[in-house]
């Protein structure tokens, strides 16, 4: 996969590099709601009064307005031409102008990730804020098999993703564990209006 790195994970990497201290959180980051999860029968969502949410059943969803324009596009990392199933949702910032959805992509019976998106809007412009590969410059290993997620945990945002495994002596399926390899925190900055993403130790 060819990685894009954005200037958020340019500058996110950086920080790290350098050991210098990241912005703290200057303002809360939340959800709106429950997700909703696009896939077989249920295939778009009216997430607000003027932004549909469409899965294409191609391994492609789409946000767009109430006129049916195409806002945005967004495509599973693992090239997947069905079976994707998205979960969609809305974040809030609280003193915030902007709109944000943020976006999980998953496929196979156990919600493998197969994409990772937070989007903007202000004003009639849309923006990417955050894609998968912001969060590999936080050390997110993408393509290979991790449930992905995100929670508001002791009034932090976290991104947390997990893998499966089959404990030592075990056989059958139900007796899988689930074990968190990586989590970072999502912060939001007023003085650049942008999000971060700080990796967090585990355990």
């Amino acid at each position: 996969m060819k990685i894009r790195l954005t200037a958020v994970g340019l500058l996110m990497g950086l920080l790290l590099a350098i050991g210098m201290p990241l912005a703290s959180a200057d303002s809360s980051v939340e959800p709106v709601g429950q997700s909703t999860f696009l896939y077989l029968d249920k295939n778009e969502v009216w997430l607000t009064e003027d932004v549909k949410a469409v899965n294409m059943k191609d391994g492609t969803i789409f946000l767009m307005d109430k006129d049916g324009n195409r806002k945005m596009a967004m495509k599973n990392i693992d090239a997947a031409q069905g079976g994707v199933g998205f979960y969609v949702r809305e974040l809030r910032v609280l003193g915030e102008s902007k709109r944000f959805w943020e976006i999980f992509a998953t496929v196979g019976a156990h919600d493998k990730n197969c994409g990772y998106w937070l989007i903007s809007e202000e004003n009639g412009k849309w923006k990417f804020e955050l894609m998968v590969e912001d969060l590999i410059a936080v050390g997110y290993k993408p393509l290979e098999w991790h449930l992905l997620s995100s929670k508001i945990e002791n009034g932090q945002y976290i991104m947390e993703s997990a893998i499966e495994y089959m404990p030592e002596g075990a056989q059958f399926g139900y007796e899988m564990k689930i074990l968190t390899d990586w989590n970072a925190e999502l912060i939001w900055s007023e003085k650049t209006r942008s999000f971060l993403l700080q990796q967090l130790p585990l355990g």
